[in-house]
């Protein structure tokens, strides 16, 4: 549940144009335009091998 909801967030541009704004107002980081761009993919690509290395239940169950 909480998973599929992380799922959700991470691919909303909206969720990663709030995190810009808390970083860059609240602890003075910059991060140029690429950047931005590039870490949805790697946010994406990260969980992607969580998935694959996590051990899970067989095939089609639900928290599989």
């Amino acid at each position: 549940m909480m998973e599929s909801w992380i799922r959700l967030q991470i691919s909303q541009p909206s969720t990663w144009r709030g995190l810009f704004m808390i970083l860059t107002a609240g602890f003075g980081i910059s991060i140029s335009p690429e950047l931005q761009d590039a870490l949805p993919n790697l946010a994406i690509a990260a969980l992607g091998l969580w998935e694959a290395l996590r051990k899970g239940g067989r095939f089609g169950e639900p928290g599989a």
